[in-house]
């Protein structure tokens, strides 16, 4: 992209627009040359707020002052809106990765893939083979709803990115992620993004906690407005009541050190070589008094709130820029991504409106192109008589090679040019031929890689039908709840009937419960490198050697027996590889690993193949078991890891075949 590009990278937040404008400059810096923040008069989620009002009256302010005609414009989207999901791939040619890729977000993405629209990005360590896929998604019809206020306004952007990518964008381009592994936080008004960074790669979540929370939890200890409570928050901390303002705060606090930990004890779980060394804070929320303290002593890690950003260059259009710095996060990775400067480069908008915008910048193109045709025209047409017979000669010429395969084959069928001479018609023949001929070779040569990719896509398609039956197989397999459950559900009193016996107690319950489940496909079970780290190895049931596909499945369970493991191989384990060992059903489980996780912490959470799925803690954050409100604190927590290989149980393994493999 040419130096001279302006873009403007727009952020379109439920607190405020924000606006940045960079251009490319000479010592690979940036010229902030222009910025805007437009506070709405309410926050977009407000129950009286009218959204739509609110957002055309902050776009009509914002273009007011700045002419957007000659610059590109690049546009974030929330990202409690979209959907990011990450995986490694399996050694291929790079050539094939779009699609496995496509395979995988079909499985990843719990939508229609017609309901959506998606793109994704790899990722690699420069000291590591593995490759790596980000795959970000939103719904079509959210997409829609926020490119009609830039419609309405006559902005045409050309990408649209997630708030979490182009924060991680920010942070890359401007040196905040080094070597180390940080933490970048987004706190918003009403969520908070979080994410994990690196220089090569990153994980994102979206945690449901933002600036809001903490205004909500004043208005209602103090019965007051939102909007007194918002200007109450923003001056605790040299107000005479500090004290009993963050009294009342105190829990939001709580629970979003919670969630953080929630999600880093997973990214650690799954990453057990990095160490965050440091957390960077964006968002106006950010500034909320003894939030940065808070976040310290409680995840034991440094936290910092940037004060510029180092490679922007702010004298020319910058005043007061540096005041809102933490404001401009998102929108400064929006413009650097405009200027090609960005780690990620995926974009969701959508290819129709895509090509509509690509083709109208290119009308001009076209216009100069059409009248140079037209020049050349009639050029052409005043030299038409001086230069017939040169014309003549050369198609002549031409004749006794044919240029391509259609020519030849009119010369083979249909001879050639009774012009000619006897010789020249020899000539043109065998020129034909050897065209042709040529092209045979070339075609033989073609097709054997597609068919071996459909034939790979037809065996995909082919296990889909199993999934049902796995599910069926693990959900057969947990003990049978039915009657201790309706008799815990006939009594009133929960409590006064374990006390007088009516109920077992806890601890003595046959209850297993699965908090989550994850499935990750690998057309070959020998990629599955996750099991390299298993010590011991449990040895397979299938041939090593042979390249089955596999899905590898994670379940994370609790139980409040108080035989812990034991009760959970006897009553689950041993049940789900007897039911995933059946002749006929073009499946087998293999080898199943039990992990102890010891008690639930219902300060914390266990670790989780998807940070997504509920866990005893995220279900009850209080430590309550939220169908009997007893405390769940003295109750295990397990993984079990499967590999269910999509291939017929082998009939010698039926009778005494099968290995202990609970590891852990």
């Amino acid at each position: 992209m040419a130096s001279t590009q302006t873009v403007w990278g727009i952020d379109l937040g439920r607190g405020a627009l924000k606006a940045v404008k960079l251009r490319l400059a000479a010592d690979g810096k940036v010229d902030l040359l222009a910025h805007e923040f437009i506070e709405h008069a309410k926050i977009l989620s407000q129950p009286d707020a009218d959204r739509a009002e609110l957002i055309n009256s902050a776009l009509e302010r914002f273009l007011s002052h700045h002419d957007l005609s000659k610059d590109l414009v690049v546009v974030g989207v929330p990202g409690q809106h979209t959907l990011a999901r990450f995986t490694k791939l399996p050694p291929v040619a790079p050539k094939r990765i779009p699609d496995i890729v496509r395979y995988e977000a079909d499985q990843q993405i719990p939508f229609d893939m017609d309901e959506v629209i998606w793109d994704f990005q790899t990722f690699q360590q420069e000291d590591s083979p593995d490759l790596e896929v980000g795959i970000f998604a939103m719904k079509r019809e959210l997409i829609r709803e926020h490119l009609l206020h830039y419609e309405q306004a006559s902005i045409e952007p050309m990408v649209v990115q997630s708030g979490p990518l182009a924060v991680y964008n920010a942070a890359h381009f401007d040196g905040i992620v080094g070597d180390e592994t940080t933490i970048l936080l987004d706190i918003g008004a009403e969520n908070t993004d979080l994410i994990i960074a690196t220089k090569a790669t990153f994980w994102t979540r979206t945690v449901p906690i933002g600036g809001n929370n903490f205004t909500e939890a004043l208005v209602k200890s103090f019965k007051l407005s939102f909007s007194k409570a918002e200007a109450l928050k923003r001056t605790a901390d040299g107000s005479k009541y500090a004290r009993q303002i963050f009294q009342a705060m105190r829990p939001i606090f709580a629970d979003l050190v919670q969630e953080l930990q929630r999600s880093i004890g997973f990214y650690s779980s799954t990453h057990r070589d990095t160490k965050i060394e440091k957390v960077v804070c964006f968002g106006n929320a950010a500034k909320l008094p003894g939030l940065q303290k808070y976040l310290q002593q409680n995840l034991g890690l440094g936290v910092d709130l940037p004060s510029a950003f180092s490679k922007a260059n702010v004298a020319g259009g910058g005043a007061d820029f540096n005041d809102q710095v933490l404001a401009y996060g998102v929108a400064y990775g929006l413009a650097v991504q405009g200027l090609d400067l960005g780690k990620v480069t995926s974009s969701l908008l959508p290819t129709a409106i895509a090509k509509q915008l690509v083709w109208r910048r290119k009308k001009p193109t076209f216009a100069a192109a059409a009248a140079c045709v037209l020049l050349a025209g009639g050029l052409v047409w005043f030299r038409q008589s001086t230069d017939m017979s040169q014309l003549a000669a050369e198609a002549a010429a031409n004749a006794r090679t044919p240029s391509d395969v259609d020519g030849a084959w009119n010369v083979i069928s249909g001879g050639a040019s009774p012009s000619l001479s006897d010789r020249d018609q020899a000539s043109v023949i065998l020129a034909a031929g050897s065209l042709l001929k040529k092209e045979l070779r070339q075609l033989n040569g073609k097709g054997d890689e597609e068919r071996e990719q459909v034939e790979e896509l037809i065996k995909i398609q082919h296990n889909k039908p199993i999934m049902p039956l796995i599910l069926q197989a693990i959900h057969e397999s947990l003990p049978d709840e039915t009657a201790m459950m309706q008799l815990i559900k006939s009594q009133p009193d929960l409590l006064a009937a374990v006390e007088a016996g009516v109920v077992p107690p806890r601890d003595e319950r046959p209850l297993v419960t699965i908090t989550s489940l994850d499935m990750v496909f690998f057309p070959d079970i020998n990629s599955m490198e996750v099991w390299d780290s298993m010590i011991p190895v449990p040895e397979p049931i299938n041939d090593p050697d042979a390249a089955l596909p596999a899905m590898k499945i994670i379940i994370q369970c609790t139980t409040p027996h108080k035989d812990g493991a034991r009760f959970v191989r006897e009553s689950f384990m041993d049940p789900l590889r007897k039911n995933g060992r059946k002749l006929g059903t073009g499946f087998y489980f293999d080898r199943v690993i039990l992990f102890d996780g010891g008690r639930v912490d219902p300060r914390s959470s266990a670790p989780k193949p998807d940070e997504n799925a509920p866990s005893a803690a995220a279900v009850s954050p209080s430590g309550l078991d939220p169908l009997t409100n007893e405390p769940i604190a003295r109750d295990w927590q397990f993984q079990i890891w499967v590999d269910a290989v999509f291939e017929d149980f082998p009939a010698d393994e039926l009778d005494g075949g099968e290995t202990e493999d609970d590891g852990g």
